[in-house]
């Protein structure tokens, strides 16, 4: 059979973070002052004229990054695969895209810091708050991509599935899966527009920081992720395969329809349907077009109109 390529994107807004460790003065100092400040603090550092305070010595804002250097779309901005069948690029935009929403993400990592010092009441045993900068540019674009190649069968979202980083800057795609692998990321058509900095302050305690290599394949608790996971889709299938009653009655029905004179009374020996139906675009379309007529069908009072225009 035939393989087939699919390219997986996430949506248009994300953009470049990173945190990183200070200088404690400087966080005191910052936690002062207001963003845009903070911003002309970051932003300024290497220009020779700037005589304001650094977060450190040698300071470049994409490269204090020693504890999260992201770069992707924002979790919620939502994914779109595409069939690539143009041998000579992967990445002919000419391609129709299509919208789908995953079952649910794999994991949800956390990098939150606070915006104060941290108290008198801290377990000096158990905590360790570092003085951290969160440096973000919001940003308009593409971010990545992920291939998937199968053995001829189409793409299955119940297969994809996704990590999350959160941020005080905000939540973002952290890795993506298809079939139980990770899938990886690739840059090489990656371009994007700026938007907006935005930047903060404060203590991370490590004790609470989810760094990635927790995430990886293989690690302790993926076990766990991956089964949540098999039963987030393994129900989602079944309430795909369940049919809803529409909100109408036979008599309103334009034409002829089966009825079901024992509708409590189930054939043990007919298997439920759990797989939705693999049905082209324009027969989704059309499906939807004679779903739309029988649920408006009378809303303006009518009794319904047959094919000759008669009454019925």
């Amino acid at each position: 059979m035939t393989k087939r390529i699919f390219r997986i994107e996430a949506g248009r807004y994300g953009g470049e973070t990173v945190i990183g460790t200070v200088d404690a003065e400087f966080v005191d100092a910052m936690l002062e002052e207001d963003q845009e400040e903070l911003i002309n603090c970051c932003t300024s550092a290497d220009d020779e004229d700037y005589k304001g305070l650094l977060p450190y010595e040698d300071y470049y804002m994409w490269e204090c990054d020693d504890i999260e250097h992201i770069n992707s779309a924002y979790a919620d901005s939502g994914f779109v695969v595409t069939e690539v069948t143009n041998e000579e690029s992967k990445y002919d935009y000419s391609e129709t895209e299509i919208d789908f929403e995953p079952v649910a993400c794999l994991y949800s990592r956390e990098a939150y810091s606070q915006n104060s010092a941290p108290g008198d009441d801290i377990d000096k045993e158990k905590d360790d708050y570092v003085p951290v900068l969160h440096f973000h540019s919001s940003e308009k674009g593409s971010f990545g991509c992920w291939f998937i190649e199968t053995d001829g069968e189409p793409f299955d979202k119940y297969k994809f599935t996704f990590g999350i980083v959160e941020t005080n800057m905000g939540e973002f795609i952290d890795s993506a899966f298809y079939d139980g692998k990770e899938l990886e990321t690739e840059y090489d058509y990656n371009d994007s527009m700026g938007k907006a900095y935005y930047a903060e302050v404060g203590y991370m305690n490590k004790r609470w920081h989810d760094p990635q290599h927790k995430y990886a394949e293989g690690a302790e608790d993926m076990k766990m992720f991956w089964e949540d996971f098999a039963d987030n889709v393994e129900y989602e299938k079944k309430e795909a395969s369940t049919t809803v009653a529409l909100n109408i009655s036979a008599e309103e029905i334009v034409g002829e329809v089966g009825t079901i004179e024992n509708p409590g009374d189930v054939d043990p020996a007919i298997e439920p349907i759990i797989e939705p139906p693999v049905v082209s675009e324009e027969e989704a379309e059309s499906y939807k077009d004679i779903q739309d007529q029988l649920t408006n069908l009378n809303a303006d009072g009518n009794t319904g109109i047959g094919e000759e225009g008669e009454e019925l």
